[in-house]
């Protein structure tokens, strides 16, 4: 779970300040570039595109997904822990255990 700076003290970056401060939260966005280019690259295709070089499309797709991920994060509110379980005890393990019944029936079919 993410720490929620509203809610508490954001624990060791109470004792950062200036560009230890920066570095810090700049470690999160750099992690959404790498999870960004490692999804563009592993599932959507990587450097394949109609009309501009490879690494031309790579950038792009990168830049595509980053800026989604960052706009989501910021548009939605964060769950509550009782949200959150809520949320995956009613709907997720219902759903991936429907999913592990249907592979069953499609690999036996």
């Amino acid at each position: 779970m993410p720490i929620a700076e509203s809610e508490i003290i954001m624990g060791p970056m109470t004792e950062y300040t200036g560009i230890r401060f920066a570095l810090f939260m700049l470690t999160e966005y750099v992690g959404i570039v790498v999870l960004s280019a490692l999804t563009t690259v592993l599932f959507l295709g990587g450097w394949h595109g109609p009309f501009l070089p490879g690494p031309v499309w790579t950038l792009i797709k990168i830049f595509v997904l980053a800026f989604v991920v960052i706009w989501v994060r910021v548009s939605y509110p964060r769950m509550r822990e009782d949200q959150l379980q809520k949320l995956a005890w009613v709907g997720l393990v219902p759903l991936a255990l429907f999913q592990l019944a249907l592979t069953g029936v499609v690999k036996v079919l």
